[in-house]
């Protein structure tokens, strides 16, 4: 009896979130969380007043964001060395170090985002054919395209200055840039799309332009706050050396893993997309309501794992590697209790969640299934991301790499058989999703169990 009362006051230690380590989490967790939450909210934003358009928009507006992430997305990987380096020099106590990372790192993304200006149109006219069969989605969808990517520098300064934030503990500041960017979409959407307060009506058009002014909106914000003088004194931000070689070799080594994973990733859901346009036109509506559902519901592990990781490199820098390893696990544990909550809104209240989007019946019928569907896989996508972000905090992204490959050489075939070959249609193509996130979180536990990422030297 002694025995059995003992497991199960271990079984629940285990289980019941540490009040000091959750703290430490939740402190970073909680801003990291809603912050992110502005990539995903600009693109909800846009399928939530377009889809009061018409199926035909809001299919455009879908299938070209997931083409604009495919591209922009793998560029901004360098935010995860960005995050890794500075974090691991911030445990150090080389807090200058942490500037210089910063300033390379801007100089590097607002290189690569002009080039992506000045290509924005080139890019959206050859990437147009790939949305869809219908001609006027593919129209759509090019234009759409073009002015998201002019605001491509927007996005990446932004993804290397919250790198910054997350890797010296300042979370707060990807909080507060989170609010202005989203109520500066929000506003914009509805003059914009719809032709209110004296602004021309420009439907899709003015999505994409409302989503990249707000993402300069951001920028501004986060660039004013690393030209303060608490910044500029203590780590160097935004003053000399505005680039420095011996920073941008390791940044480069520890992005380009993630370069490749985001590539894969990103490409793998430009595939989904294309494979569901030859569906139809309404399952690839309901698929872009379900996207910008997901992808606001895994944001939350995606914040939980961008907390873990800072705080692995954190303490790694501090000589700590098994507070790392705790803080690490009850990351996970707190990320399986939202993803839980989240999964039961899909099973419970699927039709509810999509009416947010959408009045149309036959979108909300097609959709609702699918949905309920990914209810399922909450957990697994909760400790997957975690993982694998604590390991890229660790600086072990080329492992993350490798998995992301072989999970997206399991999942397409799986969505191609059964959604193009089978009955089930949408529902076979959304089933895929178990493959991946099982298949990921596996590996991602198998690995990060082992211990190995302690002794890595950045």
């Amino acid at each position: 009896m002694i025995d059995i009362h003992q497991r199960f006051k271990r079984l629940r230690a285990l289980a019941l979130p540490h009040p000091a380590l959750a703290k430490d989490v939740l402190r970073l967790a909680t801003p990291v969380t809603l912050g992110m939450l502005t990539f995903t909210l600009l693109s909800i934003v846009d399928t939530a007043m377009l889809g009061h358009l018409g199926s035909l928009p809001l299919a455009a507006a879908g299938v070209a964001g997931v083409l604009y992430f495919a591209v922009v997305f793998p560029i901004s990987s360098m935010s995860v060395g960005t995050q890794t380096l500075v974090a691991r020099r911030f445990g150090e106590g080389s807090t200058e170090q942490c500037g210089q990372v910063l300033n390379t790192g801007l100089l590097v993304s607002l290189g690569l985002g002009c080039a992506l200006f000045i290509a924005a149109p080139w890019l959206a006219k050859v990437i147009a054919p790939m949305t869809s069969n219908d001609p006027q989605v593919r129209e759509a969808g090019a234009v759409y395209l073009h002015f998201r990517l002019l605001g491509a520098p927007f996005m990446l300064l932004n993804s290397i200055s919250l790198g910054f934030f997350a890797g010296v503990g300042k979370t707060r500041h990807q909080l507060m840039g989170s609010i202005f960017i989203t109520l500066t979409n929000i506003v914009l959407d509805y003059c914009l799309i719809f032709g209110k307060a004296g602004f021309p009506r420009l439907e899709v058009q003015g999505a994409a332009i409302a989503s990249s002014i707000a993402l300069g909106v951001g920028s501004i914000y986060y660039l004013l706050i690393l030209a303060l003088p608490g910044y500029r004194r203590i780590f160097g931000t935004l003053r000399s050396p505005w680039f420095a070689w011996r920073w941008l070799r390791p940044m480069l080594r520890l992005s380009s893993p993630i370069l490749a994973q985001r590539i894969l990733s990103n490409g793998a859901w430009a595939i989904f997309f294309m494979i569901v346009a030859r569906i139809g036109t309404i399952e690839l509506a309901a698929t872009n309501v379900i996207r910008s559902i997901y992808h606001l519901s895994i944001m939350i592990a995606v914040g939980f794992g961008v907390a873990s990781a800072a705080l692995i490199g954190q303490n790694l820098g501090a000589k700590n590697p098994d507070k790392a390893e705790r803080l690490a696990w009850e990351s996970v544990k707190l990320s399986t209790y939202a993803m839980v909550v989240i999964g039961l809104l899909f099973l419970v209240v699927p039709g509810a969640v999509f009416r947010i989007y959408t009045a149309e019946a036959f979108v909300i019928s097609t959709g609702r299934l699918p949905l309920m569907l990914l209810g399922f896989v909450q957990v697994f996508a909760g400790v997957a991301l975690v993982l694998s972000q604590s390991l890229q905090g660790a600086g072990n992204t080329r492992y993350v790499m490798m998995v992301e490959f072989v999970c997206v050489m399991l999942y397409l075939p799986v969505v191609y058989l059964l959604g193009r070959h089978t009955s089930l249609g949408l529902i076979g193509a959304w089933t895929g999703e178990y493959v991946y996130w099982i298949v990921l979180s596996v590996a991602m536990v198998a690995k990060f169990r082992t211990g190995s990422w302690k002794t890595i030297k950045l």
